[in-house]
């Protein structure tokens, strides 16, 4: 019923213009579905709808391609395990900063709207959602200023696995059946870096 190289792009815009259109609902921007309650474009975010949208088309491009053979589509293991890794460094980074977000908390929360006031060279400004927020410092006086190196490894350990996903999903014609060796645990240890690195207040 067609090829995978075909059907998989093919799927995958559909996912992403539901999430286009779910964004857009919730705060009226195109790409609002990577806006988090903090009104900023979230890494977080990126990563789940990255995840979602390449591991779930790929899915229905492989049922589609075999003629709805469910034998070809198998989720393995390894797939479940980077969608686990994504939802689970989702649901933790979320939690910390639900605790940061309680009435009381001492945390500088840099929210859309807040003002940040001048540091050194750095003139006051008023915070903005912007993509480059995904990998930078969302706290304290440097908000929006400088790199949150956490964040930062994981944006590229995030880029190196959708890559290493899409040219295993090209070579194989459907969903790939593994990921390279101790790949997962390498991912895993990006992402505890970078919910960890969300845990300490930044003055």
């Amino acid at each position: 019923m067609g090829s995978f190289a075909v059907l998989w792009p093919v799927s995958a815009l559909v996912i992403l213009a539901l999430g286009v259109l779910a964004g857009c609902s919730a705060t009226g921007k195109v790409a609002g579905i990577l806006i988090d309650s903090r009104g900023r474009c979230s890494l977080t975010h990126v990563q789940v709808v990255a995840w979602t949208v390449l591991i779930l088309s790929a899915f229905a491009a492989t049922l589609v391609a075999s003629n709805f053979d469910l034998s070809k589509a198998k989720l393995s293991t390894d797939l479940l395990g980077l969608m686990g890794i994504a939802a689970g460094s989702a649901v933790l980074s979320t939690g910390v900063k639900a605790v940061k977000d309680a009435p009381g908390s001492a945390a500088k929360v840099a929210r859309d709207g807040t003002a940040v006031p001048a540091v050194g060279t750095a003139a006051a400004t008023t915070i903005r959602v912007k993509f480059a927020q995904i990998w930078l410092e969302e706290e304290g006086d440097f908000a929006d200023r400088v790199v949150s190196i956490t964040k930062f490894q994981n944006f590229i350990f995030t880029l190196v696995a959708l890559a290493t996903f899409v040219s295993l999903a090209m070579s194989v014609g459907g969903l790939p059946t593994a990921m390279p060796e101790n790949f997962l645990a390498l991912l895993g240890i990006s992402h505890a870096g970078y919910v960890g690195g969300k845990i300490p207040d930044k003055k």
